[in-house]
């Protein structure tokens, strides 16, 4: 019994291999790793391959969150590569903020160091990113195991992942562009709210515009953009690890200077109004605390800081709209956002949540709709000012705002207008005139939407039906009624056809029917005939005479994948010239000999 439960112990503790082939793009590392704490941070590889057995396993994300600490956590991933192919992967942490983290390849010809984080000089790491980032090479059949040391002051999120150098690229860039937007954003915020004050001499507004470039300033450090743009060369001086601390921490205090100076509770609740202004010198000296405390217990202080001041403004802005003082509503939804953006980074840097977009983002999430709606408040205070300022100019006021709305009345109207006229030429663009079906244009848009979220495997028939026998029609009762015959075709053509499928005229007398999710070529051709049949039924014109055509339908069945409309229309009009080759009024097939097709190709 005391074997197998150690053999049960030791089954526990180990994570399964991780295998890569050549259709893995992205592969989270969690479940495939094992972690060992280094307590005391002082045991190197050698030391750590002698205590194999102790890594533990990893079951669930959270494991990978273990809080502030001083010891060094590692991590071991083993991986057995079945490609055809030596090819280029990227381990990348999620986490940006990482103190040092170290990375030893091993494989059975030798050892390979790389070392990235924050106290290693940009230029120095295998790939100059914003987050540690390290090149792979993966051979075909080749173990490699990776060990990876990790030391950091802040919270140890220790999640990660394996990406192709393509997959790599293209996240790399599409969450470049998404902090772009952001950092944007808080500059023209920021910008913005600076002018204002120059204009308008209000304290509210210099204070709203420090508060943004400092919070922006000390995300950018928390994101690893700082570090890459600013202060590139800072990564071994002590001045770097304040920059997000206190950067955070003094934009606490401004957050606390501006709810005061902008909810001016001093009438309506004068004790609230001085509970900020005895709070305020508090938040101060914890922003100073984080300059002379260490490292750890400064962004410990810049959690807490965070949390309070978020709660704080929460209560104070509550008890503003109880005392509906303008624009406080606003200010409270604008900082009960922060709250949660912020709530999510504190708890997942304490380890008690896994680390997601969410987590990892939602500060910049929660603070982007915070800025936003605090400049929405702030616009919103102003015109409330400037309205009891201007008490004297009331009448002309309610008269400009009169002209406003009728203004607004008649911009809605034009707005309508403009949209029932779009809606108009965009129909007129992807619809037949005469028979009200798609057009060719309509019918490239359709084909487009059914191939883009159709699975790679769906296979679609496309039938090209041209009218025999149209022509004398048309040259003895005159084009009125081959008009007529074109759009009872069309409406025959419209009941044959379900929701899914689509229906149009090309021009003259050449309809297409376009047919998706195609089981089998039978299906198709049943299809088919039943349409032929409804073609082919008597028609009455208007002027009592009874007119009758037939058809020949050109049928294209293909994989969506790899095809366009052009090819398919060409493939069913020689199908349909077949046809026209035998005579009149039949049906011919041309599809790519998929398993899954029963007919045989030719004229069915």
């Amino acid at each position: 019994m005391a074997f197998i439960f150690s053999l049960l112990l030791c089954l526990s503790q180990t994570a399964a291999a991780l295998t890569v082939t050549d259709n893995d793009q992205e592969i989270l590392l969690d479940q495939h790793s094992r972690y060992l704490i280094d307590e005391g941070a002082q045991a190197g590889l050698d030391d750590i391959l002698a205590r194999a057995g102790g890594f533990s396993a990893v079951s669930d994300r959270r494991q990978l969150n273990f809080g502030y600490t001083h010891d060094a956590y590692w991590l071991h991933i083993e991986i057995q590569p079945q490609l055809q192919e030596s090819q280029a992967w990227i381990l990348e942490f999620e986490y940006a903020y990482l103190d040092d983290v170290t990375l030893y390849i091993v494989r059975a010809d030798g050892r390979e160091t790389l070392r990235a984080g924050r106290y290693i000089p940009v230029d120095q790491w295998p790939l100059a990113g914003r987050k540690p980032a390290f090149p792979l090479q993966l051979n075909p059949g080749e173990k490699t195991e990776l060990y990876i040391r990790i030391v950091n002051h802040a919270g140890m999120a220790l999640n990660t992942r394996l990406l192709s150098a393509r997959e790599y690229s293209l996240h790399n860039t599409q969450t470049v562009i998404i902090l772009a937007l952001y950092f944007g954003m808080l500059i023209a915020l920021g910008c913005y709210n600076f002018l204002l004050f120059l204009a308008l001499r209000q304290k509210t507004f210099i204070l709203y515009s420090a508060f943004v470039f400092t919070f922006g300033f000390a995300a950018s450090g928390m994101n690893g953009i700082g570090s890459l743009i600013f202060w590139p060369d800072m990564a071994l001086t002590g001045l770097a690890d304040r920059i997000v601390p206190t950067g955070f921490s003094v934009a606490t205090a401004l957050a606390m200077m501006f709810a005061r100076s902008f909810l001016q509770m001093q009438t309506l609740a004068p004790r609230w109004h001085r509970f900020l202004g005895m709070a305020i010198p508090l938040w101060w000296a914890g922003a100073a605390l984080t300059l002379i405390s260490s490292v750890q217990h400064a962004l410990q202080i810049m959690s807490v800081m965070g949390i309070m001041t978020t709660v704080t403004l929460l209560v104070t802005g509550g008890a503003a709209v109880r005392r509906k003082i303008p624009a406080a509503r606003i200010f409270v939804t604008a900082w009960a956002l922060l709250l949660i953006g912020t709530a999510l980074l504190s708890v997942r840097n304490a380890g008690l949540i896994p680390s997601n977009f969410f987590t990892v983002y939602g500060m910049q999430l929660g603070s982007a709709a915070e800025m936003l709606l605090l400049s929405f408040a702030l616009a919103a205070r102003f015109n409330d000012l400037k309205r009891q300022k201007e008490k004297a100019q009331q009448a002309l006021l309610d008269t400009l705002r009169e002209q406003e709305r009728i203004l607004e009345s008649r911009v809605s109207e034009r707005t309508a207008e403009l949209e029932k006229a779009k809606n108009q030429l965009e129909r007129q663009a992807t619809e037949d005139a005469l028979t009200g079906l798609n057009n060719r244009h309509g019918l490239r848009r359709i084909f487009a939407q059914i191939k883009k979220y159709a699975p790679d495997n769906e296979s679609a028939a496309v039938m090209l039906i041209d009218l025999d026998d149209f022509k004398p029609v048309n040259d003895r009762y005159g084009h009125g009624a081959g008009d007529e015959l074109l759009q009872e075709i069309a409406r025959r053509l419209r009941a044959s056809v379900s929701e899914n499928d689509a229906a149009g005229r090309l021009g003259g007398d050449e309809f297409v029917v376009i047919l998706r999710d195609v089981k089998s070529s039978q299906v198709v051709y049943e299809h088919a005939n039943r349409i032929l049949l409804s073609v082919s039924e008597p028609f009455q014109l208007n002027n009592g005479k009874t007119v009758a055509v037939s058809a020949c339908i050109g049928i294209c069945l293909r994989r969506l994948s790899g095809e366009t409309m052009s090819t398919l229309l060409r493939c069913a009009d020689e199908a349909m010239y077949q046809v026209k080759r035998g005579g009149k009024h039949g049906i011919a097939l041309d599809y790519d000999g998929e398993p899954h097709i029963g007919q045989s190709p030719g004229i069915l």
